[in-house]
Order: C-alpha cells, then structure tokens, then sequence
C-alpha cells in the first residue's frame, strides 16, 4: 500500500488542536484501496472527499461512515500517526502496524527542468496576460505554467459548451462555468503554487473606466497574448498599448477558417516594432488557397476573409478541425512566448529571429520564398514584416516612394 501526505495535512498534523475525535480526513483513493492521498481536514475541491478519519483511538464509536474509509490513529502526545487502520468492510478490517507514508515536497515539481538553458529564476518572476481562454489559449496557459512561469492573468467573458470540449483542457465537468475559471483550476491542480487571477468580461473599451481598469490590470505584465481570435479585440488591444505607451511586447496568434493552419506575430514597442494595422494593412505574398493550380497569392483583405472572426454561433459549430491541429501551433506559440519572455537571457531554447509565422496543417502550394522550413510535421513560412504606411500608428515612418500596392483595412 501506498500512503501520500501533502503539505496541508502534514502542517496541521504539527499542531493539531484535538477538541474532539474523530476528525474526518479528506483525500482519495486509488485501485481498489491501495494508493491513498492524505491531502486535509476540509474538501478542498470536487475530487477530494471524506476517506477516513483521524483519531487517537484505535477504535471509535463515534465512526459513522459508509465502508470503505480508513482511520489514522495518533499518538496523542505527539500526533504522529502510529497506526492506518483499513475497513473495507465490516467483517474486513486490516491493521497495518508497519507502513511508509511519504510526504509529498511541491519544491520538487519543477526539478526536472530547474537548467541553465530553461532559467527558471527568470521564469518565475514573469507575468502573462491572455486574452482569450478557447481551445488555443487555455492549453497555452497550461504549457506555460508548466515551463514555470508563475503568476497568470486570464481574460475571457464566455462560458463553457459541449461543443468546446473536444478541442478544450476542461472536461465534461465543468461545462456553463466561465473559461477562465475552469482553466484556473485545471492549472492549479497540477500547479498549487501558480497565482492566477481571472478576468470574466471582454477586452472592450467603451468609457474611460474601461480603460483605467486595464491599464490597472497590465500595469505590472512582462506579456500579453491575444488568442481570443476576434478582429475587434486585437485591434482594441493594438491600440490601446500604442496610445498608452505601453513597453510590454504583445502576441497575436490565430487559426484559419477550418484550422487549416495559422499564424503569429510578435508587436513589440520597446522596439519601435510594427503593430496589428501594419500587419492588416499591408500586401503579404503568400498562398492561402488549398490546391489552386495557379498559386493565388491573395492581398491581406482576402487574408482577414479566411481568418474567420466574429461567428455566429451555427457557423462556429459548422467549422471544422482537429483539437491537435490547434495544440499543434499552440505548441510553436508557447516556445514564440518563452523567447519573447527570456530575451536578453542567456537561454538554451529555438530563438525567433522573425517577427511574423505562418503555419500550415493542409497540403498547399508552397510560397516562391527561400524562407521556408518544416517545423515538426507542419509547413511553416516566415518573415520580418516592415511597418505600413496605411497605419495610423507608424504610416508616417515609412517612405513615400514605396510603390507596394496597400490595401486599406475597414475598420
């Protein structure tokens, strides 16, 4: 038998007041009663749950609970358990005299990846705003929580559904809760130290409150990621760091319609970067089509065609596409966010040395571009994009001799 003591249990067993006995014991049981999780005093989320008591009796007449459970028998001097008694039954009651009961040390989470190539006293210290907690985003939380970042922001107004499940972290189980919360708990099960604060409304900015209450929540952040894959947001988003004057670096990801592939780019004002109307306002020279003979390369215009925002509800339930498509290039987006977060670090992870990714799950014509590599099974396509005249933001700091054709977003 395998007994596991967490933290919680294991401070209180240091100075536990005894104003009565039994006291119920919460945690789980595992394959036929031979894995326990000794984790409190008090339920602590929906999976823990009474499995026994602890008393300094070996038997109690006060004990009324539905077989199977356990009793812990405390030395009542030093309340170190001396005796688990299993009562499977109650004919079947086995006492173990002799037992291991290992305590469960949260510091060794991360040992297995604490190296200098993934600093994780650098990781540690960041804090990431996502924007957009669907199938895209709430993996991206959790991959990044994973590599140690510890404290998250999460921003999403939506709820739920059965039809998110099948591309989602969350389970059946959490369905009509918002996303972000679900989310939350999700990462901190794996994760107990992770501070996680929730935002349950969307990225609008409708009156100066608005404003001062992000401006609030951002004040502090070393990143900001817009996966909510909303035309609108991303460009509320855009313009308010440029008109604040914001020095975070903000990265915008999406699918395309179908999950046929996707992209991400990188806006980062301390670089006097380009921003999300240079991008949408410019004549990018890449195919989108599935199969077109001739090779199609469509202007930006056509490019936000096919990146479909702002669905109804049938139209996005009509959208096909694997869940490992999107875990795919949430993948490449969660190594995009670590070189973004660790720059100026020395570092052993890929480096990006572009501003702009274009990834693809479908077969296509290939772009007529030399900047062109696989990347795991996915064809990616990338390049430095240069601001555009067109924007409102950087349209003054590019020549006017430029004879590239700009299509205007209609915003």
């Amino acid at each position: 038998m395998k007994f596991l003591l967490y933290p919680e249990l294991e401070a209180r067993l240091k100075n536990i007041p005894f104003q009565e006995d039994p006291l119920p014991l919460f945690g789980r049981s595992f394959d036929d009663f031979t894995v326990f999780h000794l984790v409190d005093l008090t339920s602590t989320s929906n999976d823990i749950y009474q499995i026994g008591y602890l008393s300094t009796e070996t038997t109690n007449s006060n004990f009324s609970m539905t077989f199977p459970f356990i009793n812990l028998t405390l030395d009542n001097k030093t309340f170190k358990i001396t005796k688990i008694t299993i009562h499977r039954n109650k004919d079947n009651i086995e006492s173990l005299d002799e037992f291991e009961i290992e305590s469960i040390d949260l510091e060794r989470l991360f040992v297995r990846i604490d190296q200098e190539e993934t600093p994780l006293n650098i990781l540690r210290t960041k804090t990431v705003a996502i924007i957009g907690m669907g199938s895209g985003g709430s993996l991206l939380a959790l991959y990044l929580a994973k590599t140690g970042i510890k404290s998250f922001i999460l921003i999403d107004d939506d709820q739920l559904e059965v039809h998110n499940i099948i591309r989602h972290i969350s389970d059946l189980s959490q369905l009509g809760r918002y996303k972000t919360k679900a989310v939350k708990d999700f990462i901190r099960k794996r994760l107990p130290e992770t501070q996680i604060k929730t935002i349950e409304r969307k990225f609008v900015l409708h009156t100066r409150a608005d404003a001062d209450f992000f401006l609030e929540i951002f004040k502090d952040i070393d990143l900001l990621i817009a996966v909510s894959g909303e035309h609108d947001v991303n460009f509320a988003i855009n313009d308010f760091v440029h008109i604040n004057d914001l020095k975070f670096p903000v990265i915008y990801a999406g699918t395309f319609d179908g999950v046929k592939g996707g992209l991400m780019f990188k806006v980062d004002k301390r670089e006097d970067d380009l921003c999300y109307h240079c991008v949408y306002a410019d004549t990018l020279t890449y195919p989108l089509s599935d199969g077109d003979p001739q090779g199609s390369i469509p202007t930006t215009s056509e490019l936000e065609k096919k990146i479909v925002y702002d669905r109804t509800m049938q139209e996005q339930l009509a959208q096909p596409g694997l869940g490992l498509d999107i875990d795919n290039i949430t993948l490449l987006l969660s190594k995009f966010c670590l070189d973004t977060l660790l720059k100026g670090h020395e570092h052993g992870l890929y480096h990006f040395p572009f501003n702009f990714y274009l990834w693809y799950n479908r077969t296509i014509l290939k772009p007529d571009s030399e900047e062109i590599k696989f990347e795991g099974l996915e064809l990616c396509y990338y390049e430095d994009l240069e601001k555009s005249k067109e924007c409102p933001f950087h349209g003054n700091q590019v020549g006017s001799d430029s004879d590239t054709d700009k299509t205007e977003f209609n915003r």
